[in-house]
């Protein structure tokens, strides 16, 4: 155990861990072709003609959905690129789904890396469906050459947003780009839509099924025996045209005196004819190749220097030799096959196998793999490995030291899933865990869960500053607090004492404790915000999304003071950083849009002003939960603004959109509260005319053209990805400014105005 925390300790000060950018490589590499695949030629040429834009490969494991797919890939009149993509669980994520996606079309087209499209996906919270995949498919229906994009595997995706956005890509997908899913289970797609279209080609498990001719090549190539007529139909009949068991049958018969007796006893169902060959196959192995195997099945993937650790044995290359020499269902990853894998389900019967003979070492067998994997930089298979080993100290030092690397690429959803792989109860056992939990929490708008795990956080006890470079527990604590979800009071009172615990300027979180200390005083009305925004912006740290708030802070501390050229530079920095920074979709970009808002309204520049705090507020609204005082800051602003432009409904909205959060959390907000009142007042002085049609926002005008059909409120919620009771809202206020009270006639008024 030493020795595993000496790895890891290591590899977190190097920073051998934090390379979560690395594209896994053996992932986008199609199995090479092999001597004794059945040649599936009448499968293959109806691939090589069929001109549907998705070929879906859906039939159980072992029909040999891969290897068929990559036959038509490897066929001597196939020129087209293929990008291919073997899933797996962890990429039920869609940032890390799409990252592979990208870059495995770049390397099959090359033309598509000018688009530079992986800066979509460098975000906190990319935009996939608005922004990446649009720009995908129109960079695909502007190649000049046809491509294949290959999913395999698809069934290790269950995230419904991974589905919605893969189901985008296949509507829109335009020649000469064409699509292949395969899969063990139906996909959740609109398979009916483009059945009917005449857009999909399927193969499915009775396609596949093994012909007695083509099993009987497959015998004859891997065991070099010759089945007679009856035997071969009696074969083909036990394993239904199965291609996996007749490949494990295959391997039985190898050497056997009497191959008529052998398969005269063999059987048909799946879990049987797994558990019968590993006896006759695997038990037919020497001692030290059976432990070999069964114990490198914990694996996803291999090589020799892994299997050494975690077997601690000293000839894994030769083994390993010995397992690609007998077909014992090896798969290389890469071109140079330093990186191997078992076949899929000869891995479920070794580790089936493994739990049954020694299931004391396999805890063991996994904290190796971890150790490993931390030593030699690829954090996220360390922590999935120390997960399945039980060693949650281990997995919590690793999840802490780099969850907010994988936050900050856009990968909230897979730390969250090594969060909940850790369990409630261990998270309130460890103060480093409910740590890790909160922050998590509190950049998702899980307020409540926050609250839970701050008295979990504060009691706690850590031996100098926490893996992710937090001074102490105690300093994460006042942190969190400085989201404002217990108010302006608490959030100006933590952050002061943020301040006081993180002294070194050269840390990253030394710049959040000052700029979140300048914002609470600038809210609060109060003076001295000046001092720390200046610390915040000195700092230069690295991390973009602090200097981010560093920069508006003081941009909005300045403008506020009147200093009004300082305020436009750094504005004019925050929106240059979103830009350089990938951050124009995340929900901290708000603040740079909302400083730039202000700054052209203390300007004058009221329509300019306006475009910003409206986009600042789309930003936001976007993440429901988050930190309510940038878009209260934002919402007050943008009420000005109207008004000045005398948009009287259209503050009035704002307006009563800050209040709900003004009674809800009331205390420190006595500033916010006046500058409502001022608002209210010069809102009353305005005068009373109808408010002409073309002070719809986008949204409303958006809303409005969808309440023209039969949706109800809650459907155009969802679609919208907004709450019910925004659109309800926003329903009110487009009632309002149109002068109607029903929805016909809301429609109606705006058929009049070429609305909609």
């Amino acid at each position: 155990m030493a020795t595993a925390f000496t790895a890891v300790r290591e590899g977190l000060r190097q920073g051998r861990l934090g390379r979560l950018d690395v594209p896994v490589e053996s992932k986008l590499h199609a199995p090479d072709a092999r001597e004794e695949w059945v040649r599936r030629q009448h499968l293959v040429r109806d691939l090589a003609a069929a001109e549907a834009r998705l070929i879906l490969v859906d039939a159980p494991a072992g029909f040999g959905k891969t290897i068929l797919i990559a036959q038509w890939r490897s066929a001597a009149g196939e020129a087209r690129p293929f990008a291919w993509i073997t899933l797996d669980p962890a990429d039920d994520d869609p940032a890390r789904l799409w990252w592979h996606v990208v870059l495995a079309l770049e390397r099959a087209c090359p033309g598509l890396a000018d688009r530079d499209l992986l800066r979509f996906l460098r975000t906190r919270a990319p935009d996939i469906m608005g922004t990446l995949l649009p720009a995908l498919v129109n960079a695909l229906a502007e190649l000049s050459e046809p491509v294949v994009l290959v999913l395999d595997d698809y069934h290790s995706v269950k995230e419904p947003s991974c589905h919605e956005q893969v189901e985008f890509l296949l509507v829109n997908l335009l020649p000469p780009a064409q699509a292949v899913i395969i899969t063990r289970a139906g996909p959740p797609l609109p398979l009916a839509r483009l059945r009917a279209a005449g857009e999909m080609t399927e193969i499915r498990m009775n396609e596949l099924r093994f012909a007695p001719d083509e099993a009987a090549a497959l015998i004859g190539a891997v065991a070099g025996v010759r089945l007679g007529e009856r035997d071969l139909a009696g074969l083909v009949d036990r394993t239904e045209g199965w291609p996996a068991g007749v490949y494990l049958a295959a391997l039985s018969l190898r050497g056997r005196p009497a191959p008529s007796s052998f398969v005269q006893q063999f059987t048909g169902n799946n879990k049987y004819i797994s558990d019968y060959l590993f006896e006759e196959v695997i038990d037919r192995q020497p001692a030290h190749v059976q432990q070999f195997l069964t114990r490198t099945a914990i694996l996803d993937g291999f090589s020799a220097p892994l299997c050494e650790a975690v077997t601690e044995a000293a000839d894994a290359a030769g083994l390993i030799d010995v397992l690609e020499r007998e077909n014992l269902f090896v798969v290389p990853l890469d071109d140079n096959r330093q990186w191997l894998r078992y076949h899929h389900l000869f891995a479920e019967v070794l580790r089936r196998q493994l739990e049954l003979r020694e299931p004391e070492i396999v805890p063991t067998l996994h904290r190796r793999a971890s150790t490993w994997h931390a030593a030699h930089g690829t954090a996220a298979r360390a922590i999935e490995h120390a997960l399945a080993g039980g060693d949650v100290t281990g997995a919590v030092d690793l999840i802490a030291g780099h969850w907010l690397a994988q936050v900050d690429v856009g990968r909230m959803r897979t730390v969250r899933g090594w969060i909940a792989a850790l369990g409630d109860e261990q998270i309130s056992a460890n103060p480093l865990a409910a740590h890790c939990a909160a922050w998590t929490s509190a950049l998702s708008g899980e307020r409540e869960t926050v609250r839970r795990l701050l008295p979990i956080i504060e009691a706690g006890e850590h031996a100098g500053r926490l893996p992710d470079g937090m001074q102490s527990l105690e300093f994460s604590a006042v942190l969190l607090r400085t989201f404002g979800f217990d108010g302006i009071a608490v959030m100006r009172e933590s952050a002061a004492r943020a301040v006081e615990l993180e002294s070194d300027p050269l840390s990253p979180w030394y710049a959040l404790a000052q700029a979140v200390l300048a914002f609470s005083l600038y809210l609060s009305g109060e003076p001295g915000a000046e001092g720390p925004a200046r610390q915040a912006v000195l700092s230069e740290t690295p991390d973009p999304l602090i200097r981010l708030l560093a920069l508006a802070a003081a941009s909005l501390i300045a403008a506020e003071g009147g200093r009004l050229g300082q305020a436009e530079a750094f504005a004019t920095a925050a929106r240059q950083l979103v830009d350089d920074s990938g951050l124009s979709n995340a929900p901290q970009s708000s603040l740079a849009y909302t400083a730039s808002g202000l700054v052209l309204a203390k300007e004058g520049r009221l329509e300019e002003a306006r475009r910003e705090l409206e986009r600042s507020l789309r930003t936001r609204r976007r993440w429901f939960g988050l930190a309510p005082w940038p878009t209260v800051e934002t919402a007050l602003g943008l009420a000005s603004v109207l008004l000045e432009l005398g948009d009287g409904p259209g503050a009035a909205e704002l307006l009563a959109e800050a209040k709900d959060v003004l009674t809800a959390l009331p205390d420190g907000a006595e500033a916010q509260r006046v500058r409502v009142d001022v608002l209210h007042q010069r809102l009353s002085r305005l005068p009373r005319v109808s408010v002409p049609a073309e002070s719809l926002t986008e949204r409303q005008t958006a809303i409005l053209r969808l309440l023209q059909g039969t949706m109800s409120l809650s459907e155009i919620a969802r679609d919208l990805h907004l709450s019910r009771n925004t659109i309800k809202t926003h329903v009110r206020a487009i009632y309002r400014k149109l002068g109607v009270s029903t929805r016909r006639d809301a429609v109606a008024r705006g058929h009049q105005l070429d609305l909609v």
